[in-house]
């Protein structure tokens, strides 16, 4: 058989493509193999839980599930129960401390008082000498049942005196530092009672009395009685005796008055 040159060279392509394409599948193949591979690993797990699960059965399950929520709230009722106990004392104890009205129960840091007075003037047949006073006290400290505050007072002055049967006008304003101690004792509920005594020095926009000084003291002292209406605020009110004077042997026509002190407390 004569086979020409057209021929022959389609024969030697055709032998060269055969091994190319055998080497190809074969390449191909490998990783399809080793995909296969990979996957029967990785779903053999799930087969085996797949198939334990019909015979353990969604109840077991559903038990197991029902037992931890058993414990879970188990050990939450077990956690409650001492913190609303812990609620409950501490209810009580501020209760217990807001009944008590004490200066220990307010948060005694402490306070402002705000103490507004009328002094009538009383004693002396010659010098008629009325009183309208703020004082503002801020307690600084606490020793037991003795506190300490000071503060400003704020005077107004109004009368005469008739010394040497001569009329003199007593009208002035004063004001100047102020200084009080206070001896406090419990009596019941919200109500407190104590004894306040304080000492103030002014400065007077003249001479104060007439024939006086343009300074002087202002001494007070007196009982008051104080009703705690929440556990940091309180209203009082005292009966006051005073003294006024400038100290100086000459030019010192001191007086004296009682009257009233409305206060105002406010702890912080």
């Amino acid at each position: 058989m004569h086979i020409n040159s057209k021929e022959n060279n389609k024969i030697k392509k055709s032998l060269l493509v055969l091994p190319a394409a055998v080497l190809g599948m074969a390449a191909l193949g490998t990783p399809l193999t080793a995909s296969a591979a990979a996957q029967d690993v990785y779903v053999q797990p799930v087969e085996v839980q797949s198939a334990a699960s019909p015979k353990t059965g969604t109840a077991a399950v559903a038990k197991s599930a029902e037992s931890q929520q058993t414990v879970q709230e188990s050990s939450q009722g077990q956690m409650v129960q001492p913190v609303k106990k812990m609620k409950r004392v501490q209810a009580l104890k501020d209760a217990k401390a807001a009944e008590a009205g004490t200066a220990e129960a307010k948060h005694a840091d402490g306070n402002i008082e705000v103490q507004l007075e009328y002094l009538d003037g009383r004693f002396f047949k010659k010098r008629n000498v009325d009183l309208y006073n703020v004082h503002v006290y801020r307690q600084y400290k606490e020793l037991g049942a003795l506190s300490l505050h000071y503060g400003l007072t704020f005077e107004r002055a109004l009368g005469y005196t008739t010394e040497d049967d001569i009329r003199r006008d007593a009208e002035a304003v004063g004001f100047g530092p102020s200084y009080m101690m206070r001896w406090t004792k419990h009596v019941s509920g919200k109500l407190d009672a104590s004894l306040d005594a304080s000492g103030s020095l002014l400065a007077y926009n003249h001479a104060h009395p007439g024939n006086g000084r343009a300074y002087g003291f202002l001494w007070r002292i007196g009982p008051r009685l104080m009703y705690h209406y929440t556990d940091r605020d309180a209203l009082s009110l005292a009966y006051i005796f005073h003294h006024s004077s400038n100290g100086m042997g000459s030019h010192n026509p001191g007086y004296n008055g009682i009257g009233f002190s409305l206060g105002f407390t406010h702890w912080y």
